[in-house]
């Protein structure tokens, strides 16, 4: 079990909003919801791999391919955080991936942040 470092659990939102404002925003809200996600998954594994700014600038340079990588290593982090809260881990990196090849890969947001909001909603329950 991974240890998390971080005092209070990261933002619950409604995970259909998430992709709702994507969209409406042509996708400038997923660019600040990525910023926001990294920060504070990165804040409770108490890791520091990679600058949650410069994920934005990278995915943003490569006309979102970058996002394909974030989506998989993302993956990896919220099985870390649903098994520091006790929760069955369930690892959706292969589907990201296929969705993003596919054409979808928006609604991946979607779904992380539906999983994010489980671990958040555990959080206290758990010593972490």
């Amino acid at each position: 079990m991974y240890q998390s470092y971080a005092t209070r659990p990261g933002t619950r939102q409604d995970p259909a909003m998430v992709l709702i404002l994507s969209l409406v925003t042509c996708g400038i809200y997923y660019l600040v919801w990525m910023h926001r996600v990294s920060q504070e998954v990165q804040d409770a594994l108490g890791e520091t791999d990679t600058n949650p700014g410069l994920e934005v600038l990278l995915t943003i340079v490569t006309c979102f391919i970058y996002s394909y990588f974030w989506d998989w290593k993302m993956a990896q982090k919220i099985v870390r955080l649903q098994e520091n809260v006790g929760i069955r881990p369930v690892d959706n990196g292969v589907l990201y991936l296929i969705l993003n090849f596919a054409g979808v890969g928006v609604v991946n947001s979607l779904m992380q942040q539906q999983q994010l909001n489980d671990v958040w909603r555990n959080w206290d329950r758990s010593s972490h």
